[in-house]
């Protein structure tokens, strides 16, 4: 792995555990807030865990899947004429 896959994994994870920190602590903050709330979420379907999930777990692999492809080389040294 090049320094480039390195730092697009660390920075696609950094940035997950941040968002996911955001929600949590705006979470916790609002229930702490609020102790009337006893429903969390929208409807079932968004909030299903297993949706959630397989989402992420598809985003994952096409991240892998394209941080694992090698670029095509171009041929420069081959030079295109047009004739007239």
């Amino acid at each position: 792995m090049n320094k480039i896959s390195i730092g697009l994994i660390i920075s696609a994870i950094s940035i997950l555990l941040f968002i996911g920190g955001i929600v949590y602590y705006e979470m916790t903050s609002e229930l702490l807030n609020n102790p009337d709330i006893k429903d969390i979420g929208g409807p079932p379907v968004i909030t299903d865990l297993r949706l959630v999930t397989i989402v992420i777990v598809g985003a994952l692999i096409f991240c892998c899947i394209a941080l694992k492809m090698n670029p095509k080389e171009d041929n420069n040294n081959e030079k295109i004429t047009k004739h007239n």
